[in-house]
């Protein structure tokens, strides 16, 4: 990673804090949606040194395991969920630990295959994170009313058995209703938008700048769930 990149990961460490659980929204420009990804993951893996599982529904894990072994972020203590993999001609296997489900196009069966795996493959109570590359991704083969009722059970399975963060990626300018419904189940909102970054990362000694914004009215904020 440049020091651009790891000036965005320590953007994104500060602006988390010590203590923050449940679902963090992140306003990306959709073609940001990659990089922001990656520093996101290294930041959860390396700097706050959780466990986490990632969820593939716009390119086959093999894509971000790809690049995190190039930029030697280990895989030790992230498990993946290949939604897409099954449809895709890229067939490589790797050696991180992934399952394979039928989503994007039929998404009501996430939250299953999440549960299975709190066997063998990744105790979801030593879960410390969770995140799906791209949203926006689901809305080409489900109505948005799917999607907005997935992305809630999503949610709520992955903080009923913890303090785990639930990292939200979507571009409030190409998908605004999206970014509604995610914005409503929020704890905070991250703006990772070019100007926010720069204007955050220029003067990184004085935490002020940091630009988060708390929601009000969500049901997971103040400790309510």
């Amino acid at each position: 990673m440049n020091e651009q990149d790891e000036s965005l990961m320590r953007y994104i460490i500060a602006s988390l804090g010590e203590n923050t659980t449940g679902p963090v929204l992140f306003d990306v420009n959709s073609t940001q949606f990659v990089r922001v990804n990656l520093v996101i993951l290294k930041g959860l893996l390396l700097e706050k040194k959780l466990n986490g599982l990632f969820i593939s529904v716009d390119r086959p894990h093999q894509y971000m395991v790809h690049l995190m072994r190039m930029h030697q972020i280990g895989l030790d203590h992230l498990m993946f969920l290949d939604a897409i993999g099954r449809f895709s001609a890229d067939n490589k296997i790797c050696n991180a630990g992934a399952s394979f489900v039928d989503a994007p196009f039929h998404i009501d069966t996430l939250p299953a295959a999440i549960n299975s795996m709190g066997t063998d493959k990744l105790n979801l109570n030593a879960c410390g994170f969770a995140m799906i590359d791209n949203l926006a991704a689901m809305l080409p083969y489900n109505s948005f009313a799917s999607v907005q009722s997935f992305l809630k059970m999503f949610v709520e399975v992955m903080t009923s058995r913890g303090n785990t963060i639930v990292p939200l990626v979507v571009d409030s300018e190409r998908c605004g209703p999206l970014y509604e419904a995610a914005k409503s189940l929020a704890v905070k909102e991250i703006d990772c938008r070019a100007d926010a970054i720069a204007k955050a990362t220029s003067s990184m000694g004085s935490m002020r700048t940091v630009e988060i914004r708390k929601i009000s009215g969500s049901r997971f904020a103040e400790g309510g769930r």
